[in-house]
């Protein structure tokens, strides 16, 4: 089985990375600057446990791989530009078994329009991601991945896939219900906001991520949507007790922070806070802290502005204003 990461950033360059340098058959997809970058001098994988260049063979489309029936393709890209990347490989190949290691509840549901055999993957990876052919794992295992059938169920691959997962430095989880475990991973996303504008620490942020997330928990508990949260995973399986290290002021943090950062021009937050919206909005509600924190968000990445806008005190202003009734 090859295994292709489909949007290689930073979380697909630590797992493809650690599944190439563990034996496994690997093909990167990324942007130009990375893939020539991997090419040239191979992918620079940072560890805890020590620094590996990793040979991997890296291409920038779809169309540059003659797919073959045991490919399984990993979609590591962020959420915005899933659908025309999916596209794109429709015209390479009809029959491939989908894998979303993405943040967010959207992507399973945009792949199965396109493709028949969809998987969902709930991520835990530290990855800093800032220059091309470099990437950092923060964590030592590199992190964890819950993974089963789209829309629900397991199957002989999933188990086969993590298999080879577990054995390249993951900790893996397969099971019947990962739109529970996805639900619960956005709800600890939406907080990476906070940090991405006022470009604060974790101590600092730690009020405002509490309000976005208990907006959103409330929603989650009023529509009847199960979700798992972490201390719910730990409990069931120590072993997935893997913390990354506690950022501080000016750090490397989220990939939005790192979207920012790199002034890409756009953020995955619609996906995120812009999910709480949509959920108040389909129970007949706002989510004035999710949808403010969404607002900034998208201004700034179209702006091209890097974090630290607004500070911890001044977006709480910003936000506690919407939050207030409007006079009649």
């Amino acid at each position: 089985m090859r295994t292709v990461i489909y949007g290689a950033g930073g979380i697909g360059s630590i797992v493809g990375g650690h599944l190439a340098r563990t034996g496994h058959e690997v093909v990167l997809i990324g942007r130009p600057g990375h893939v020539d970058a991997i090419n040239a001098n191979g992918l620079t994988l940072i560890t805890p446990a020590g620094t590996y260049n990793v040979k991997v063979p890296a291409v920038t489309s779809p169309d540059q791989i003659q797919f073959r029936p045991d490919d399984v393709v990993f979609l590591t890209m962020k959420s915005q530009n899933t659908e025309e990347a999916l596209k794109a490989l429709k015209k390479c190949t009809d029959e491939v078994a989908i894998f979303c290691l993405q943040n967010g509840v959207r992507n399973e549901e945009t792949a199965s329009r396109i493709f028949k055999s969809v998987y969902g993957v709930t991520v835990r990876i530290g990855a800093i991601f800032i220059n091309n052919g470099e990437v950092t794992a923060r964590m030592d295992p590199a992190g964890w991945l819950i993974m089963g059938k789209y829309p629900d169920g397991t199957d002989e691959l999933v188990e086969s896939v993590g298999k080879q997962c577990s054995e390249a430095n993951l900790v893996i989880k397969v099971v019947p219900n990962i739109m529970r475990f996805k639900w619960g991973k956005t709800m600890n996303n939406i907080r990476s906001a906070v940090g991405a504008i006022t470009n604060e620490g974790r101590a600092e942020c730690s009020e405002l991520q509490a309000m976005a997330r208990k907006e959103f928990q409330d929603l989650l508990n009023e529509a009847g949507i199960d979700y798992a949260e972490d201390s719910q995973i730990y409990q069931e399986w120590p072993a997935f007790n893997v913390r990354s290290p506690q950022y501080a002021s000016g750090d490397a943090q989220s990939s939005t922070w790192q979207s920012l950062t790199k002034k890409s021009g756009s953020v995955e937050n619609e996906y995120f806070n812009g999910e709480v919206v949509r959920l108040a909005l389909r129970l007949g509600k706002r989510a004035p802290i999710n949808e403010g924190l969404n607002r900034i968000m998208q201004q700034m990445a179209a702006n091209g502005e890097v974090p630290g806008k607004y500070t911890v005190a001044q977006l709480k202003d910003i936000l506690l204003k919407d939050v207030a009734p409007q006079p009649k």
